[in-house]
Formats: structure tokens, C-alpha cells, sequence
């Protein structure tokens, strides 16, 4: 029986394939998952949903949906699962709403065919994948996105239904980032009829009424919770957190690290890398079409989409790789449409070029996970241990399993079923896949060793003393204080503007290479831990302040 790799089954079964590596088995990681997880746990145990709350203290960077979402897939598969796991659950979730709207946009746009294209041309983005298994806010921004997206190619054709996905995108963006998505959409929604005549129609006119319409609810209910909870607390989220943050000012600073802003260029220099490797076919698609999008609707959404994301990343006070995530939709959309225009040259060179190189990154991941098992050859097997020097090497028998799986079912695939250039595209997709199940599997319990806070906190928890008032701390990070919470069942409290208060006990983290920095002859030193393998090389000091001081 022929196999056919871009029917529905096999999508779902690739999508199902993809996102599961990843999700489960391992903690928080650094730098976003722990605080966001913290903040969910907050609402699991409190049911309040209004004051995002990170280790007692309010949290407003962000709005509550994700939170919110993790919150209650953590109520409702905890147990079975662990709560880090059943958290989240939310990120598949997500996910899937966006590539399910994703390819609603490109069949759409473009033909019912196209929608396999567009699923396999997403997924294969390489800056896509650590996000997409990670509990982060950004995925549901992502999918809000996406959902926006689809709006703006049904309104041509169906106002009322185009309009209300705009608006409900919109909706989801804002409560997953805020202001962000809202105001990119809305560039977006005036660019459009500013630069083509084909959008000022009337039609177009009603589908922005009904959006505005959709969106209200998802854009006034919280905030006006917010706000009828604590004025100060809506002010600190309204201004400083949305207009402070993006352009480089918290409390009259300038930048939030206490210098000068990020680079404007930094995006536009490193879009290769951010949207690799889509970009290519991309131009391809602008190069090839470039008699018709200045005239067609379908060329023209994806293409403003990119423009104004890029200008305003660019535009913001901060760089992050994250931030770029939803500039991969429109720009995975101008791809679309250029697959199965490109040169046959091509394909055979690109189907080759995947085959080749998952392979061979396969089998590195392989022999090195044998070398770390069996010390042999030894001079790699040094190297990998110094690498992550927290990992104590041991099978574990599912994961083995796994990656053997995985790995199996790739090559059966490749050989047999996608051979031909025509599966180029398909190969890169299932090479990503492999490689990402062979990190998430094989080098699961090796990444997690040194990304896991447990081996810490549960050891200041058996070294805390009988009697204390309370914790200060200083350098202590988000991500660290909601795991502190979890795994120790500690808060702490900020350090005071002229030092350490009245708390007998200061919990201080520092990178390893800063020089410890005593609070004052009245501290000393009760406990302390280094975590060589996580960047950069924390070290927690736990000091208590002499009796009668």
C-alpha cells in the first residue's frame, strides 16, 4: 500500500511525533519556563487569575492567558502526569491551534493543496523548535497570530467570519503579550488599504467593524479586573510593562540593564538565522511571483505581515531570539506558494542536502551518546562529561527505546517512501523531527541535569536553619525564586534599598566568575551550592545574621 505523506493521518501523526519529545520528563528550564510555571502553579493553588503572582509578589509583564491555560491543564492532568508536565500540555495546545490555522491560511491563499506544504514548511523552522515544546507565553502569541492571520485571508471572501478571526487573534495575542499584538495587527489592518487599492472596499471596512467587535471582549475584561482589583497595579502593567519596556525606559532608565538600547539592526542582520530556512524559498516566492503580488491579495497579507513584525522588532529597545517567533508565519507564507515552483536542480540538491545532513547529525548524536555511556573513545567521553559535569551517566530504557524508534522509522521512511526530489521538502521536516526526538530523548536526562534547580533547593531546604524570621534576597532571578518556591516551599523577599533589613537570613545568587560579596561582618556563611553546568555557573550563598545584631 503507497504511503501518502501529505494526507491528513500523516500530518496529524507528524505534528503528534514533533511536539511530544520535549514536553515531558524533564524540569522548568532557564530562562523563561520556571517564573511562567511559578505563576501557574500560583493560580493552581489560589484560583486567582486577575493578579498574575510569582512567589507572593504580583508579576504584570504579562497578561494572564497562558497562565491561565497551563493553570488548568495542570488541574486537570495532575496527577497523572507531574505538574511540569501536565503544564504543560498548554504549549501543545497552542501549537496546534497554530499550525491548524496556518494551514487553514495557506489553503486559503493559496489552494487546498497548499496546506500540507505550509504544516511541513513550518515545522521546519529551526528557530521554531525549542520554543515550541517550552511553557512559554510566546506560543500562544504565536497561535494568536496565526488565528489573525487566517482572518485577513477569509475576509476577502467571507467578511463576517474573516473579520471575527481577526479580532479573536488579536484577542488571544493581547492577553498571551499585551499591546504587541494588537498594535503589529493593526499596522497590519491600516497598511493594507494604505498600500493596495484591492483592500479599500467596503467589504474589507465591515470585516475591521466585526474584528473590533470580536477582539473588545478579549481586550476589556481583564484589564478592567486589573484595574478594579488595584488602579497602581493596571498603571504598572498598562505603562511600564507595554510602552516602558519597548522603548528601553523602567522608572526613568534607560534599558533595562542599566545601559543603552539594543541595536535597531540586530533583526534585520540576523533574519537569516531567525527564519531559516523558509527565508530561502521566501524571496524565491517574491522573485518568482514578482509580476503578480503587487496585484494579487493573496501575495500581499504575508507580505505586509513581515514587514511590519521586522519594523517593529526593530524598532523595540530590546533584542531577543524569542521575540521573532511570530515573524515565522508570514514568512513561512511567502514560501508556500514558491515550492513547487523551484527549479528541479534544487530539489534534488535539497533533498539530498536534508537526507544527508539529519543523517550524519544523527549519528553524531548517537555515537556521542554512546561514548557518555561507555567512556569509550575516552578523550570524547571527557569532553561530554566536562560539558555537563552535574550528569551521572545511566540508561534510561524508555528513552532508549524512543530514539531507536525514531531513528528506525526515519530511515524506513527516507528509503522507501521519499526518495524522489519531490519529497525535499518532507525530508527536511522529518529530519528536523528526528534530530529534535534524538536531543529530546537520548540527551534528555543530560540537559536536564544541568538545567534543573531541584539538586539545589532541595538542598538548602535540608540546610535551612530551625528558627528564622524571614529571607532576603539578592541576585536572586525569577526563574530561580519560583522554583525556590517549589521545590523548597521558600519566599523570599526583596533586599531592602540600603541593604539587608530586618530578615536573619540573606539567600544571594551570583555567576561564578563574581567574587563573593559578604553582606558585612555581621553574616556568615551557612550553606552554599555551585552548579557548574549552568550558564553562567551560578553559585547560591546562604548567610545568617549573628544573634543580637
Amino acid at each position: 500500500m503507497k504511503i501518502n505523506v501529505l494526507s491528513l493521518p500523516a500530518l496529524l501523526l507528524i505534528f503528534v511525533v514533533w511536539i511530544t519529545p520535549g514536553l515531558f520528563g524533564r524540569d522548568p528550564w532557564k530562562a523563561d519556563e520556571p517564573y511562567s510555571f511559578g505563576i501557574a502553579y500560583h493560580m493552581v493553588q489560589t484560583g486567582d487569575w486577575v493578579v498574575p503572582t510569582l512567589t507572593g509578589e504580583p508579576f504584570l509583564e504579562k497578561p494572564p492567558l497562558f497562565y491561565l491555560t497551563a493553570a488548568g491543564f495542570g488541574l486537570l492532568f495532575s496527577p497523572p502526569l507531574d505538574q511540569f508536565d501536565a503544564m504543560r500540555l498548554a504549549t501543545a495546545f497552542y501549537m496546534f491551534l497554530a499550525f491548524l490555522f496556518f494551514a487553514l491560511t495557506a489553503r486559503e491563499l493559496y489552494g487546498r493543496e497548499y496546506g500540507a506544504i505550509a504544516v511541513l514548511l513550518l515545522l521546519g523552522c529551526v528557530h521554531l523548535q525549542v520554543t515550541a515544546h517550552k511553557l512559554v507565553t510566546d506560543v500562544a502569541l504565536f497561535a494568536g497570530f496565526a488565528i489573525a492571520f487566517y482572518g485577513f485571508a477569509l475576509c476577502g471572501r467571507r467578511r463576517t467570519a474573516g473579520g471575527f478571526w481577526i479580532g479573536t487573534g488579536t484577542g488571544v495575542g493581547f492577553l498571551a503579550k499585551g499591546l504587541i499584538a494588537p498594535g503589529m495587527l493593526g499596522i497590519v489592518a491600516v497598511a493594507l488599504p494604505a498600500l493596495f487599492s484591492q483592500w479599500r472596499r467596503k467589504n474589507y471596512g465591515v470585516s475591521l467593524a466585526v474584528a473590533l467587535a470580536a477582539a473588545l471582549p478579549w481586550l476589556v475584561i481583564w484589564p478592567a479586573a486589573l484595574y478594579g482589583r488595584s488602579p497602581a497595579f493596571f498603571r504598572e502593567w498598562f505603562w511600564h510593562q507595554n510602552f516602558c519596556r519597548f522603548l528601553g525606559f523602567n522608572g526613568g532608565s534607560v534599558g533595562f540593564n542599566g545601559g543603552s538600547p539594543d541595536p535597531h539592526s540586530w533583526y534585520i542582520l540576523n533574519l537569516p538565522l531567525l527564519a531559516w530556512p523558509v527565508i530561502l524559498p521566501a524571496f524565491w516566492s517574491l522573485w518568482h511571483f514578482r509580476r503578480s503580488w503587487r496585484e494579487q491579495p493573496l501575495f500581499q497579507v504575508p507580505l505586509v505581515a513581515s514587514i511590519v513584525i521586522l519594523a517593529v522588532l526593530s524598532a523595540a529597545a530590546t533584542n531577543r531570539s524569542l521575540y521573532a517567533l511570530p515573524m515565522l508565519l508570514p514568512i513561512s507564507l511567502l514560501a508556500v506558494p514558491g515550492i513547487d515552483s523551484l527549479p528541479a536542480g534544487a530539489k534534488v540538491i535539497g533533498n539530498r542536502a536534508s537526507i544527508l545532513l539529519f543523517g550524519v547529525l544523527a549519528l553524531l548524536l548517537w555515537f556521542g551518546w554512546f561514548a557518555m555511556m561507555t567512556d569509550s573513545p575516552a578523550f570524547l567521553a571527557q569532553k561530554l562529561h566536562e560539558f555537563q559535569p552535574d550528569y551521572v551517566p545511566s540508561v534510561n530504557g524508555v528513552l532508549l527505546a524512543a530514539a531507536v524508534l525514531y531513528s528506525l522509522a526515519w530511515l524506513f521512511v527516507v528509503v522507501k517512501v521519499t526518495r524522489s526530489p519531490v519529497y525535499a521538502l518532507v525530508n527536511w521536516a522529518l529530519g528536523v523531527v528526528l534530530v529534535w526526538g534524538l536531543v529530546m530523548t537520548l540527551w534528555l536526562p543530560v540537559l536536564n541535569a544541568g538545567s534543573s534547580y531541584q539538586a539545589a533547593f532541595t538542598s538548602l531546604k535540608k540546610s535551612m536553619p530551625a528558627e528564622y524570621s524571614c529571607i532576603e534576597r539578592r541576585g536572586l532571578g525569577e526563574s530561580e525564586r519560583a522554583m525556590l518556591e517549589y521545590y523548597a516551599g521558600l519566599r523570599t523577599r526583596r533586599i531592602g534599598a540600603f541593604g539587608p533589613g530586618n530578615c536573619d537570613l540573606l539567600l544571594e545568587q551570583r555567576a561564578g566568575k563574581a567574587p563573593e560579596d559578604s553582606p558585612g561582618p555581621a553574616w556568615k556563611k551557612i550553606w552554599e551550592f555551585k552548579h557548574p553546568s549552568i550558564h553562567p555557573k551560578d553559585i547560591f550563598t546562604l548567610f545568617k545574621k549573628a544573634s543580637g545584631t
